[in-house]
């Protein structure tokens, strides 16, 4: 059994990151997300991660 999230998961957990995005705009908070969508990248095909995805390049794109 592996201690690390499932990818379904990490992409909830991070949805809900998401909505801070627009009142906070730190560096640090960006590269973390950044990495949370390095690492979701290679289980894009899951509707959970793929929304993550798509939410999270559209917020990328506007900052």
């Amino acid at each position: 059994m592996s201690n690390r999230p499932e990818p379904e998961a990490a992409a909830e957990a991070a949805q809900r990151v998401l909505a801070y995005v627009p009142q906070v705009r730190s560096d640090r908070l960006l590269q973390q997300l950044h990495n949370v969508e390095s690492a979701l990248q290679r289980h894009s095909k899951l509707p959970a991660v793929a929304e993550w995805l798509e939410e999270y390049r559209a917020i990328a794109r506007t900052g």
